[in-house]
């Protein structure tokens, strides 16, 4: 959104002033009162009424007096702002700076106020000049405090209130560094160098007013030919300046005044205190905060929220820290226009619990390695739902840099303005990354996939094969660097299984799953069209459901990495997929898809991890499901996992496993959570051991194919019974010139099954034959 232009390059307040023979303020009698402040634009009651309180230094003359006080919030004073044509804009003095009563200037007096007291002053400034209509309050440090004080005490006379880099209350850190100012100068008060004292305190403060990235990267360290710190050239301008212009008791009282800030003892009387505020509030506050830091932002916006007031909470994301209100004004001009706080056309509510206030939509900024399928995919769905999560989650992501090996190839229209680098390593580094997301597949992906998590880069990745290779590596210096790695759309894209698996309360006892969409719907089509295994295959990658080189879907090597990354989540183990028991479907026909279901079962891939004992039995391969099993249902290109789980049952997940657009909603899913700082451990992977085949029991189903010959199936029975088994169930089907045999067998171990087909096999006339296992 462009700024608006300045309404004017001067502004020319008038002083409005009030005089009172004597007040009560904080229980002190105040006598020969004299309260001041200045008005700029429109009489009063002629238009909207901003009020502007700053820190303890500033002058009542936020847009300059157009002679010799400069602006100090010029970037404030635009027609969709603060107007001084449209608004009438009030600027009260600060008791010794402006605004007198007797004895102000008495150093050595016992007389204090509190942020409370300074807010009677001003609601008696106010009701002088006879303001009487609603205000809009807009304080900053101590003016925010102030201002909370005034909606609090006065709840009809403040009808908006923006509170930037303020809170409810000072925190312990902030008031022992303003009583070590003060003790300052005091000592020089005592010492005869009161101007001394003064500079001490103030240098003290430019410490706690900066932000310590600012400190370090403008002034750096005391190198040997140095004999001060350049630091010292810059506090001591600061210090001089604040001894000679700033008057001692001013400084004194109003600092004190921010310590003895206090809405209540208990939670309960802060509650009661905090119910009684009834204008819209605009909480603004900076991460680098020393002075009052974030979470007294959230504290005050979380109690506002709480008693049912209208708050809203912004962060001012700058390098500044507490001064960032006066040194970074553009960004925090642009954050008062997207919170339309200061916005006169907007209607304003008083309503309790009326809505949460308005959110800033913090943006999130993408490193995308990878512009393919699953790229365009997740450029697609970013933009699909940009509105959907701004709304819900306060975010918006933005892909600013993209690396991809051929730099010159269309990647489609979103993908047309976003700059483009050939070497990945660049997202990392480049300051205008947040995130790094990885889509571009294989091992050759883990030097920036690496240097990420080392810089401390949040990582999302659907890179199964490096997730599964490097898994226990990776997923340690995630855990050690503190940085977010997130890789669900590697596993199964749209079905959230990492996130379950990772945030979930109870013990997994065994775990199934269909991963790999390919041979689920290869196994569909030799299912429900009888389609051999190698027509089926052309049909798939026609659709672009199969690769141009299938084998690491059919042979079960993805199916494998996944499995291999879902055991680790599931049982905190890491078992690399070279040591996976791994059989894929080439070998599977029409037949059996037949056979299997005259014998009431169904064949599916499966990737599937079981508790055996202290050990786990890991494989993936094609299995004879139940009919009624949950899996067995799951056709064409869909994923589903079935969990077994030790206190809550049996839970299943289900939807698309692959393509563009699935994976695209997981990476985005994974953003959305790291947005949200739902962020996931990764612990050293335990080692447990792993139950050889030959030592688990199991049924199998054999399918033989050979030449039609009436002691054929007599043959089989007599060879499986030498082999100690017997045959439970059976199916037959004939085809032209050969018939097809299915034998359901009693339960063995993989290898007395294997033992038994291959007697089988040698008979004469069979000229193929086939075993799976059964799942019960």
């Amino acid at each position: 959104m462009l700024a608006a232009m300045s309404t004017s390059s001067q502004v020319h307040p008038r002083r409005l002033s009030v005089k009172r023979d004597q007040l009560r303020i904080d229980g002190h009698d105040l006598f020969d009162v004299e309260l001041g402040g200045w008005m700029c634009g429109p009489a009063l009651g002629e238009a909207p009424v901003v009020l502007i309180v700053g820190g303890i230094t500033a002058n009542p003359f936020p847009f300059g007096n157009g002679s010799d006080k400069e602006a100090w919030w010029p970037s404030l004073q635009a027609s969709d702002l603060v107007d001084p044509e449209t608004m009438t804009i009030l600027c009260p003095e600060w008791p010794g700076n402006g605004s007198n009563f007797r004895g102000i200037d008495d150093v050595n007096s016992n007389f204090h106020l509190s942020v409370q007291g300074l807010a009677d002053l001003l609601q008696v400034w106010l009701e002088g000049i006879q303001c009487k209509q609603p205000i809009t309050f807009v304080g900053a440090s101590l003016g925010a405090l102030v201002g909370f004080a005034m909606a609090q005490r006065y709840p009809d006379r403040v009808q908006r209130l923006v509170s930037i880099s303020a809170g409810l209350r000072p925190d312990g850190w902030g008031t022992a560094t303003r009583h070590v100012q003060r003790e300052l100068v005091r000592d020089g008060l005592r010492n005869g160098d009161v101007d001394t004292g003064m500079a001490r305190a103030r240098q003290l403060g430019m410490l706690t007013y900066r932000g310590r990235h600012e400190l370090d990267t403008r002034f750096g360290h005391l190198s040997a030919s140095m004999a001060v710190p350049p630091v010292a050239e810059y506090l001591d301008y600061h210090g001089r300046r604040f001894a000679r212009d700033f008057p001692v008791a001013t400084f004194l009282l109003l600092s004190e005044a921010i310590d003895r800030c206090s809405f209540g003892e208990t939670p309960a009387e802060l509650r009661t205190a905090v119910e009684k505020v009834s204008a819209e509030v605009t909480v603004v506050g900076v991460p680098g905060d020393q002075l009052f830091p974030w979470e007294l932002q959230e504290e005050l916006h979380r109690e506002l929220q709480a008693a049912g007031a209208s708050s809203a909470l912004w962060k001012l994301d700058s390098e500044f820290g507490h001064d960032a209100f006066l040194a970074d004004q553009s960004r925090l001009a642009q954050l008062l226009r997207d919170s339309r706080a200061l916005d006169q056309g907007r209607e304003s509510t008083s309503e309790r619990f009326c809505g949460v206030g308005v959110e800033p939509i913090r943006e999130i900024r993408l490193g995308l390695i990878g512009c393919g399928v699953e790229g365009t995919g997740l450029l697609e769905i970013i933009d699909k739902q940009a509105e959907a999560v701004a709304e819900r989650y306060a975010v918006s992501f933005k892909v600013t840099k993209m690396a991809v090996r051929d730099l010159d190839k269309d990647r489609g229209p979103l993908a047309a303005d976003i700059p483009r680098t050939a070497d990945a390593l660049e997202l990392v580094s480049d300051p205008n990354v947040d995130v790094v997301v990885e889509v571009a597949g294989g091992l050759a992906m883990e030097a920036p996939v690496r240097a990420a998590l080392a810089a401390g880069k949040p990582v999302v990745t659907a890179n199964k094969v490096l997730m599964a290779e490097k898994l226990a590596e990776l997923g340690v210096l995630a855990q050690r660097t503190a940085t977010p790695l997130f890789c669900e759309a590697a596993v199964a894209a749209a079905i959230p299984i990492i996130k379950h698996l990772s945030h979930r309360a109870d013990e997994i006892d065994s775990l199934l799953g269909i991963v790999n969409g390919t041979c689920n719907y290869l196994l569909t089509r030799l299912e429900q069209d009888e389609l051999e295994f190698e027509q089926a295959l052309k049909e798939a990658q026609a659709l672009g459901l199969a690769e141009a080189d299938p084998s690491a879907d059919v042979d079960g090597h993805d199916a494998a990495a996944k499995l291999s990354i879902l055991a680790y989540r599931a049982f905190g183990t890491w078992v690399p997929p070279s040591k996976l028991k791994v059989i894929g479907i080439r070998d599977l026909k029409p037949a059996d898809s037949y056979l299997a279901e005259s014998l009431g079962f169904r064949i599916r891939h499966i990737a599937h991890a079981k508790r055996v004992g202290d050990r786990l039995d890991l494989a993936v391969e094609p299995l004879l499901l139940p009919s009624w099993h949950l899996l067995a249902s799951v056709e064409e290109e869909y994923n589903a996992v079935y969990l077994q789980c030790a206190s809550s049952g049996d839970l299943s997940l289900f939807g698309k496993g692959a393509g563009g657009l699935p994976t695209g909603t997981a990476i985005l899913g994974d953003l959305i959570d790291l947005a949200q700082k739902n962020t996931m451990r990764w612990p050293e992977p335990r080692d447990i051991g792993i139950v050889p085949a030959n030592e688990l029991l199991r049924r199998h189903y054999l399918r033989v194919t050979a030449e039609p010959h009436p002691g054929l199936e007599r043959r089989i029975d007599s060879l499986v019974r030498r082999a100690g088994l017997n045959v439970q169930a059976r199916a037959s089907r004939t085809e032209a010139d050969y018939m097809h045999l299915g034998f359901l067998i009693s339960e063995s171990t993989d290898a007395d099954f294997d033992a038994a087909q291959e007697a089988v096999t040698a008979l004469g006339r069979v000229v193929d034959s086939l075993g799976l296992g059964v799942n019960e």
